[in-house]
């Protein structure tokens, strides 16, 4: 196949001006948590539900099933095509989240927005086969710097908006952020030319989707029903009968949603494995850490913050992200991805651990925040890549969408798992108005449990073979797919 679509002989400068606007689009992927945890209280207080966590859960619910689903259908009808739908997606639940007038509408509304979970992998495709090889994995970087910012820029607006004009400031945020940056995609970045002409398998992205959506739901509501309750036990059997019912139907199917033979290589298995328990320690993270700086002082551990000074650690950490992304793209090109994914999970680790150890001081949350910073930044570029690595290029919308929902679902366990965990270390008296306050022993067990996750994915890491020659930018060898393969007139 000829590809018409890269683009060839232009200037750096005309490379960077086309890839800004959608550096900044893919940012709604993280903004749409990073705005909402300042928040979290506030809403819980809004509409008296102690179910809040759900807000994020519902997005990570919907991603899991967009991902796989979208990612099929970016690489037969084209990823910037995709990508503005799933903006407009976004817009359209944003609106509805700025109006919600109860819970159940709020949730619907994130619901709608989680669809946008699909812009980052089908922009990592995009830019494959578009951009010119040199540049795809420092591109895939830059997307990287974008999450970063997203992380700085998002906890900052997040409260300010939060604690000048309420929650559902943040929400018309949203929306004006996609109207206005989705025209700007449309107008400077070409579409791929990159076509896999195949039946899309709805029934198998259903069956993947549920099946991923009913395990997710089973841990978040684990302490709730009660682990060895009969409804808990009911889901997570019909949820693995769904995944099983996947499994054979994928094997049968003639042009199935996800080619299992290439998800079973050893590449692209245990580079989702070690992104998984990666995402488990950033997901359970980014829960805690907001939760713990915000207990008051009289608690003998806490540091009374309000929203807003969440911030005065997530901008440092996102600050080393942002620069971390680039310096991973570039060590992905230069030695390998494998390395970059090594350093990210060793960070994660060890600011994990270190804030089980040390959490009551300014300078301990701080230390451990420049860790994740610099575990962040690595991580999503050096993961990305190496999934471009492991799959053909008529495949990228599947493979990155299967790290989609890699990277979402362990972001879900981490929330739920660690959300059980604190749950289980309530301060006795401590639920006064809206808000309820843990035990440091709470923050102790569950900052071990993230630690444990991200050293789990670190052992994958270091013994994985796949990833240790320098990044090709998806051009080297990789597995055979099925189907037809054409350009896009």
């Amino acid at each position: 196949m000829t590809d018409t679509s890269r683009l060839e002989g232009r200037s750096t400068a005309v490379y960077v001006l086309r890839l800004v606007p959608l550096i900044l689009l893919t940012e709604v992927v993280a903004l749409e948590l990073a705005l909402v945890y300042p928040a979290l209280q506030h809403m819980a207080a809004e509409f008296r539900t102690p179910s809040i966590g759900w807000t994020l859960t519902v997005v990570s619910l919907v991603g899991v099933v967009a991902q796989p689903l979208l990612g099929k259908v970016a690489d037969g009808h084209g990823k910037k095509r995709v990508i503005v739908c799933a903006a407009g997606a976004f817009a359209v639940g944003s609106l509805v989240c700025a109006l919600a007038p109860n819970f159940p509408v709020l949730l619907v509304g994130r619901a709608v927005q989680g669809i946008a979970m699909v812009i980052a992998p089908a922009a990592y495709g995009l830019i494959r086969d578009v951009f010119p090889v040199r540049l795809v994995p420092v591109a895939m970087g830059a997307i990287t710097t974008g999450i970063g910012l997203s992380v700085i820029v998002g906890p900052v607006v997040g409260g300010v908006l939060t604690q000048a004009f309420g929650f559902r400031a943040i929400f018309w945020f949203c929306l004006l952020y996609a109207v206005v940056l989705t025209p700007l995609v449309v107008a400077t970045f070409p579409e791929s030319g990159v076509r896999l002409r195949r039946r899309v398998d709805v029934a198998g992205g259903l069956l993947f989707g549920c099946g991923a959506a009913g395990v997710l739901l089973a841990v978040g509501q684990g302490g709730r029903w009660g682990w060895g309750s009969a409804r808990l036990i009911a889901v997570a059997v019909g949820a693995c009968v769904l995944l099983a019912l996947f499994v054979v139907c994928e094997l049968r199917a003639a042009y199935p949603l996800i080619d299992l033979r290439l998800l079973a290589g050893p590449g692209l298995r245990w580079t989702l494995l070690a992104a998984f328990g990666g995402s488990v320690a950033i997901g359970g993270q980014a829960l805690t850490l907001p939760q713990l700086v915000q207990t008051p002082k009289d608690t003998g551990f806490g540091l009374g913050m309000a929203p807003l000074g969440v911030a005065i650690f997530l901008v440092p950490q996102g600050l080393l992200s942002a620069v971390s992304g680039p310096l991973g793209g570039l060590l992905a090109r230069r030695h390998a991805p494998r390395t970059g994914l090594v350093i990210a999970l060793g960070c994660l680790a060890a600011g994990a651990a270190l804030l089980s150890v040390l959490h009551t001081e300014v300078w301990h949350i701080l230390l451990a925040a420049l860790f994740a910073g610099v575990g962040f930044g690595f991580f999503f570029v050096s993961v990305s890549n190496l999934v471009v690595e492991a799959v053909p290029a008529t495949h990228t919308g599947v493979g990155a969408g299967m790290m989609g929902v890699a990277n979402n679902l362990g972001n879900a366990t981490g929330v739920t798992v660690l959300g059980a965990v604190l749950a289980q270390h309530v301060l006795d008296g401590s639920v006064a108005g809206d808000k309820i306050l843990y035990a440091e022993s709470g923050y102790v067990s569950a900052f071990l449990v993230a630690a444990g996750a991200a050293a789990l994915a670190l052992l994958v890491a270091v013994f994985m073979r796949h990833g240790r020659t320098p990044a090709t930018g998806g051009v080297g060898p990789a597995p055979r797919e099925t189907g037809t393969v054409e350009a896009a007139p």
